[in-house]
């Protein structure tokens, strides 16, 4: 859950996110590698900020989903 919230901070920056939910889908072990994404799901604009819904995924080094969950930022337009 640290690398993939550390993940989206580094993407959106600190104190943008306004949801955050993942769940832990299978065991990490001391020597994994893992990576984390996030893939747009929607962007909603109004008068006063723009946000988008994020779909978040860590893998280790076989493929396999690790956590999985939402995010919900506020970003510049």
């Amino acid at each position: 859950m640290g690398l993939t919230g550390k993940m989206l901070t580094n993407y959106v920056g600190d104190g943008r996110l306004t949801k955050f939910g993942v769940r832990f889908t299978n065991q990490v072990w001391p020597g994994d590698t893992l990576t984390s994404t996030a893939t747009v799901r929607n962007i909603k604009m109004n008068e006063n900020e723009t946000l988008v819904d994020l779909d978040v995924k860590t893998v280790n080094q076989k493929d396999e989903t690790v956590v999985s969950g939402y995010a919900t930022a506020k970003i510049d337009p």
